[in-house]
């Protein structure tokens, strides 16, 4: 059987999502329990790489929906510093692989301050299952590549589904559908998008990646794919901040990507996109809302509303990193990386590399 890729499991997500859709009360269903056994309050998300973006990702759909404050931190940052949590808290430590060092050491302190430790994940069988009190699948399926796209994509859905099964907004559901719809029509129209600018999209050097609100995990997840995949320096911005300095180092050789939310604030979008655009010709836009005649702007037939954005443009930055990484054989690692991980390792030993890439 030939190996899977990332692209591959980039098509595979739009099937594993409306999967998901149709069963969200039953997958949802445990999370959903222990949430209204906790009388919950306020969420927390815990969480690292990918996923840490994924929840940012969900982050505004789920505050909208729930009405309560939703809190997003790293693992890292929980276990040595930031872990004051509340008796109607509902704490989630979450891990696609069901491998990751600092997931586990986080359930670690949850579980000695004296609350429930409970993971989110991919791999409910893997090593963190040994350090939580409960375990509940996410619905990503398969996905045996370590630069994970399909595990995106559907830990963003499945906490938008949380959020609509815990409030029994079932209502909302046709949205998220059309959302996942528009997921496939991305996909298909990032490869063209990218092979009409391939000259520029496989020389870059660096890349800004912009956006705010419902789009600002998406901005976060484009440059950790960029950087880990395509092995270029790549920064994530909220999408005034990036002109309040990190713009002044700019030149006409650098790349930037804008991320529109499609919403009360796209006409700033537009503005910081103009303003790029003259000092680069490498300035790209994901953008419904621009009323601007450009080869560098990317629309689709239709949108959803701002806080379901995610699901739509999600996989033009896993598609980027997927065919550059892939055409410039990028993926590989510099020899040192194995020192490095003698050292400081951020997963556990039973970890499968599927990629081969050290």
């Amino acid at each position: 059987m030939e190996k899977m890729t990332m692209m591959d499991y980039i098509k595979e997500t739009p099937a594993q999502a409306m999967k998901n859709i149709e069963d969200y009360a039953t997958l949802c269903a445990p999370l959903v329990n222990y949430a209204k056994e906790k009388k919950m309050r306020r969420l927390w998300l815990v969480a690292s790489g990918s996923s840490y973006n994924a929840c940012h990702c969900a982050r505004s759909f789920l505050m909208h929906i729930l009405q309560m404050e939703v809190k997003i931190t790293t693992p890292y940052t929980f276990t040595w510093y930031e872990h004051a949590i509340a008796d109607d808290d509902v704490v989630i430590v979450v891990s696609q692989s069901g491998y990751s060092t600092n997931a586990i050491a986080a359930l670690d302190k949850i579980r000695a301050l004296g609350y429930t430790g409970v993971a989110l994940t991919g791999n409910v069988e893997h090593d963190i299952k040994d350090h939580a009190d409960l375990v509940f699948d996410y619905g990503v399926g398969e996905e045996l590549v370590g630069y994970v796209t399909k595990g995106v994509t559907t830990l963003t859905l499945y906490l938008m589904l949380f959020a609509i099964a815990y409030t029994k907004r079932s209502e909302k559901l046709d949205e998220v559908k059309k959302a996942v719809k528009l997921n496939e029509e991305m996909i298909d129209k990032a490869q063209t998008f990218v092979k009409r600018h391939y000259k520029d999209f496989s020389s870059m050097h660096s890349i800004y990646v912009c956006g705010a609100g419902a789009v600002y995990g998406i901005a976060l997840e484009g440059a950790l794919k960029s950087g880990e995949t395509i092995h270029i320096p790549a920064l994530p911005l909220e999408m005034e901040e990036y002109i309040h300095g990190p713009n002044l180092q700019l030149t006409p050789s650098y790349t930037v990507l804008l991320i529109d939310g499609n919403d009360a604030a796209s006409n700033r979008v537009q503005q910081i996109y103009q303003a790029t655009r003259s000092v680069s010709e490498h300035t790209f836009m994901l953008s419904n809302a621009a009323n601007l005649d450009d080869d560098h702007i990317l629309t689709l037939s239709d949108m959803v509303e701002s806080d379901l954005t995610p699901l739509v443009y999600l996989p033009f930055v896993q598609v980027l990193a997927a065919m550059i990484s892939q055409d410039l054989n990028s993926v590989k690692q510099h020899p040192l990386l194995k020192k490095f991980k003698s050292y400081a390792d951020a997963k556990t030993a039973s970890f499968i590399n599927y990629d081969e890439d050290d």
